[in-house]
């Protein structure tokens, strides 16, 4: 698991940490002595615990001592217990699992969710498989990319799932909200996660109709849950072809406290690979992270997380590519972000948990010698408590209260007027899910959320459910179905405080079968839109130009099938979705295909551990078909088309043992065969002599990306 980690880290350097008494290892097999790797092993009513490596060795250390019982679960397999004797004597310990053959599965919910970190789901997407996804270069949303019922749009990044745009995401670390968890971008240029993969543990994937608990997401929630106790005294360091960063943890008997801080500067890998933009200063970046655990006795447990990063970039633009002067663009963001969590087992029937988070967003841009000023500011609270009555009915219910402050100023040079703008609005929302067990075979869960928006004096109830039905001793089908909103973007707000929220329903089928590692999912689903803002010109200071006459659909079928079962050391998966969707929003005259949209996407991603030579290899292959862009020369019902995206890309890393320790080195490339991608057109804003307008495509700022990075864990 050691050798593992590192690679993982190695992308982007955040150790986990701890320092016990005694240590505790061995090997799970089953029956037969095949090595289960990846399988959960634990002392049972502690988070003291690791997972396999692809030998199923295991090792981690505990402060617990005498009798014990550990535990170990594996997807496919029965939960074994073992009892042990903790000790300074303790000898490997050795657990044989046994398959689930024949037996009737547990029957969960699994329409639009794609999550890990829970046992009683099938894993899809593993904090490790963020970190080595060649064409995601360590981006949580990059890797996303590669599931089904996601769209590839190189030049914004986010994540535009079903058809709905990247706002239509939200972002929550440990159920908390996270304001703007992307890093700031330049024109025509994707945008990252400001958080390293490597920081949590569990990633829950909505593609729609998700829990009654979320709300303000019109497609689809991203739900972040952070490490524990870090698992020992530890430092690294990395450098890397694009900076440097490093980190350091410790741990107590029930506390942990990790660091880490990172550099990147493109301006030394931009001179050596010339780059299609025109940068002036290339982008500067610089971080952190700080997460603190505590244990509070046997159940009781505390999370502080804590991060901040600063950019600093400028360029010289013009899209028209043509002889005009190119603007100088400078943006400069400062962001901070806090939350603190605590849960705790109440009792046998009952489980609390809570938290309070704080954003803080500055943005900066400068455009020539005009100048924008955006300032947002946060405060989100929740308390959810979980109470389960007997086998067959469990109740979730809570309250969440959100604090928003936006603020703009913009300087205007030909008229030399500063204009000051913004808004402060509250949201509360009460929210309640019953589950309910039928039997082995059904189980449903209702679920009801009220929200009122203080900025916009709107009161909603929004009802969900969602339901599964085992048809075998692998295999389910699920429905789900609910109405969602959220609440218009800022830059509508700021000059239409009476719009409303706008709206989708969603209704989700799903097939799913799993058994021994290897899973597949077949989904349908339909999506209705409407109250979506609509007007005439962007950024029009006149209220009335805006309004909430928009709608659309998305419907489409997403497939999905992994396995890391048939051959040993390789795991892979294949995604494949089909969206038909359109819409009639923002300045569109009518209903059409948004420009992001391409109707067929396609991605392979293929993993395979080296063992004799301590060696990983990596690959991803993506395509997306022709996207539609609207040319002003012809009718809205044409347009124009770009070419099929296609991507192939690589990554190999190294282990090496250094010092008594691990040295790991990689190198990634995106882009291997450098296909011609074109994400989009600019159009010139005038027509020549004949009618036509000038077009000018958006293409990556190079055909390839390299990451060349050395780490070392001391």
């Amino acid at each position: 698991m050691k050798a593992l980690l590192l690679i993982f880290v190695l992308i982007f350097s955040c150790c986990s940490i701890v320092d016990a008494q005694f240590n505790v290892s061995g090997m799970v097999t089953d029956s037969k002595g095949e090595s289960l790797p990846g399988a959960n092993v634990m002392i049972k009513g502690t988070y003291d615990g690791a997972s396999a490596d692809t030998s199923g060795y295991f090792q981690f250390k505990t402060s617990e001592s005498g009798n014990q019982i550990i535990m170990a679960s594996f997807i496919g397999y029965k939960t074994t217990e073992v009892n042990i004797e903790i000790s300074a004597a303790l000898t490997p310990v050795s657990i044989i699992m046994e398959e689930q053959i024949g037996e009737i599965r547990e029957v969960v919910i699994s329409a639009g969710a794609f999550e890990t970190g829970d046992l009683n789901r099938a894993i899809i997407l593993k904090p490790m498989d963020v970190a080595t996804t060649p064409s995601a270069m360590g981006d949580i949303y990059g890797a996303m990319t590669t599931l089904p019922g996601t769209q590839v749009v190189g030049n914004e990044g986010g994540l535009y799932v079903r058809g709905g745009e990247g706002y239509e995401t939200k972002t929550f670390v440990d159920g908390m909200q996270v304001v703007n968890p992307y890093m700031s971008k330049m024109p025509d240029l994707p945008t990252r996660s400001r958080f390293s993969p490597l920081l949590f543990t569990g990633t829950a994937f909505s593609t729609g109709g998700y829990s009654a608990e979320y709300g303000q997401a019109l497609s689809s929630v991203v739900n972040l849950t952070t490490t524990g106790l870090a698992e020992k005294n530890q430092g690294s360091v990395s450098l890397m072809s694009v900076g440097m960063s490093g980190s350091y943890s410790n741990r107590w008997n029930n506390s942990s406290i990790a660091g880490t801080i990172q550099y990147l500067n493109m301006r030394p890998y931009y001179s050596l690979f010339k780059q299609n933009m025109d940068w002036k200063n290339p982008p500067i970046q610089s971080g952190g992270t700080l997460l603190f655990r505590h244990r509070q006795g046997k159940h009781g447990f505390l999370k502080v997380f804590g991060s901040f990063d600063r950019n600093n970039s400028s360029l010289y633009y013009n899209y028209k590519s043509n002889s005009a002067e190119p603007s100088l663009i400078r943006i400069q963001t400062t962001n901070y972000y806090i939350n603190t969590i605590y849960s705790n087992l109440l009792s046998e029937k009952w489980m609390l948990k809570t938290g309070i988070a704080y954003s803080y967003d500055n943005n900066k841009t400068g455009i020539d010698q005009n100048r924008l000023g955006e300032t947002t500011q946060s405060f989100h609270h929740r308390l959810t408590l979980n109470r389960n009555y007997n086998e067959t009915f469990t109740l979730k219910f809570g309250e969440e209260a959100s604090w928003y402050l936006f603020n703009r100023d913009y300087y205007a040079f030909d008229s030399l007027k500063t204009y000051n703008s913004g808004f402060t609005l509250t949201d509360y929302a009460v929210y309640m899910e019953p589950e309910i067990h039928v039997n082995n075979h059904l189980v449903a869960r209702f679920g009801m959320r009220a929200e009122y928006l203080s900025l916009l004096n709107e009161w909603q109830l929004f009802p969900r459910i969602s339901m599964a039905y085992n048809t075998g001793d692998f295999s389910q089908v699920s429905l789900a179905y609910g109405l969602f909103r959220q609440r218009p973007e800022n830059q509508y707000l700021i000059f239409n405080h009476d719009l409303q929220s706008e709206k989708a329903t969603h209704l989700i089928l799903n097939y799913q079968y799993e058994v021994n590692d290897r899973i597949f999912r077949i989904e349908a689903y339909r999506k209705w839109y409407n109250n979506l803002v609509k007007y005439m010109s962007e950024n029009n200071p006149d209220p009335g130009t805006y309004n909430n006459f928009g709608y659309g659909f998305a419907q489409g079928i997403d497939m999905f099938w992994r396995d890391s079962k048939s051959v040993k050391n390789l795991d892979y998966w294949i995604s494949y979705s089909y969206i038909n969707t359109k819409r009639d929003y923002r300045d569109y005259q009518l209903l059409r295909v948004p420009t992001f949209i391409s109707p067929h996407t396609f991605s392979v991603v293929a993993k395979y551990f080296f063992s004799k030579v301590n060696t990983y290899a990596g690959l991803t292959y993506m395509y997306a078909s022709p996207k539609t862009w609207y040319n002003p020369a012809l009718p809205f019902s044409s347009g124009d088309q770009t070419r099929a995206y296609n991507d192939l890309s690589v990554n190999i890393t190294a282990l090496r043992p250094l010092f008594g320790s691990y040295c790991a080195f990689l190198l990634n490339i995106n882009n291997l065969p450098g296909f011609n991608n074109v994400y989009g057109y600019h159009y010139s804003p005038n027509p020549d002599s004949g009618g036509s307008f000038a077009r000018y495509p958006i293409a990556p700022q190079s055909k390839r990306f390299f990451v060349i990075a050395a780490y070392y864990v001391f």
